[in-house]
């Protein structure tokens, strides 16, 4: 068995140990950490829909948005990159496809 895994979670709920929900069974590190990076950025580009200038979605994220953690994951890194660089493929948020229980 895996010891690999992401949390997750909804800003708006305060970010509520009670909301929070783990995705396992990632085979390494680097596995749960791309699942984290697409969740993210499936997050944003839903926003980026409605909240296309950078400061209002990153307010927007922050507020409404949902996050993702994996050891080893600098997720604030990875949504200042999200905001300011748009996804070029379907793949960028197909974290979907990644989750081990699929």
């Amino acid at each position: 068995m895996s010891r690999h895994r992401v949390l997750c979670g909804d800003f708006a709920s305060g970010e509520d140990p009670e909301e929070e929900w783990e995705v396992t069974g990632f085979a390494s590190a680097e596995a749960a950490a791309e699942y984290a990076r697409r969740f993210i950025r499936a997050q944003i580009e839903d926003l980026r829909r409605e909240t296309p200038d950078p400061a209002a979605l990153s307010e927007a994220y922050y507020a409404f948005g949902e996050y993702a953690a994996a050891e080893g994951f600098d997720s604030e890194a990875w949504v200042e990159h999200c905001i300011a660089t748009p996804a070029a493929r379907k793949a960028e948020t197909d974290y979907a496809a990644l989750d081990p229980g699929r």
